[in-house]
Parts: structure tokens; sequence; C-alpha cells
């Protein structure tokens, strides 16, 4: 920008996709480190310095190019995009999240069989060994009987 001329307000389309973005004044001074009087005079600005101008860009997440060239339909589709690659990243997260919690849960319920196998082996155990000293004992009473 440096002082050129366009046809655009720029400031006005700052104001307007901040709005979009739902961005307060206050809240994009605080990312700028600027006064909020500052930034409404931005948006007053037909031109705003290049630099300037990068760094709003990346506070309200657009390209600089969609700032000078705004219009509704441009800040949407910026913003579906924006939102689509956010939901997906999000998506990916809580699948992950999901998987990994399935799996902790598969590995617990194989540890519980386990345990379960073990106790039930035992208890064959013993219970084979009662019934062979019941029946060693039901031998020892026939025989004495």
């Amino acid at each position: 920008m440096n002082g050129q001329k366009t046809d655009a307000h720029i400031g006005r389309n700052v104001r307007a996709i901040r709005e979009i973005r739902g961005i307060k004044q206050g809240n994009l001074a605080s990312a700028l480190s600027y006064s909020q009087q500052k930034i409404s005079k931005l948006e007053q600005a037909e031109s705003i310095d290049e630099n300037v101008l990068c760094r709003i860009a990346d506070v309200l997440q657009v390209s600089v190019e969609t700032i000078i060239s705004f219009n509704q339909e441009t800040v949407i589709n910026n913003q579906v995009v924006s939102d689509t690659r956010h939901t997906n990243a999000m998506t990916a997260q809580a699948d992950f999240k999901l998987f990994s919690k399935i799996m902790e849960l598969y590995e617990r319920l194989l540890e519980s069989e386990k345990d379960k196998n073990l106790i039930l082996a035992t208890l064959k155990i013993q219970e084979e060994a009662t019934l062979g000293v019941y029946s060693e004992d039901l031998h020892t009473v026939k025989k004495i009987a």
C-alpha cells in the first residue's frame, strides 16, 4: 500500500471483516498492541500501511488480498475454508481420542478376560481336587461299611 490510492476503502474493509469474524475493536487492538482509538482511526482510513495491514490480516485470519478486494462472498468463502480446515482437524483429533479410548477399553477387556480365565481354571482345579477327595472318602466309606 504505502500511500498508494486504490478504489477500495481499506479501513471499511477491515471493519467489515472484523465484524464478520466477531472480533471486537478492543480485541483487535490488544492483539496488535494498539489502542482501540488507533483501530477506530485505521478503520476510517482509505489506505493502511502495508506492514500494519499484514498484521491485521494475520489477526483476522484472512489474506491481505482478501482485505483489499473485500466483498461479502470472498469473506464467506474464506470463512468456510477456514472453518472446514478447523472442523477437519478437530474431527481427526476427536477420532484419534476415540480410537485411543477404544483401544484402552479393549486392552482392559482382554486383561479382564485373562483374569476371568485364570479364576475359572483355579476353580476347576479346586473342584477337581475337592471331588477327588470326596470320591476317595466315598470309596473309603464303602470299604468300611
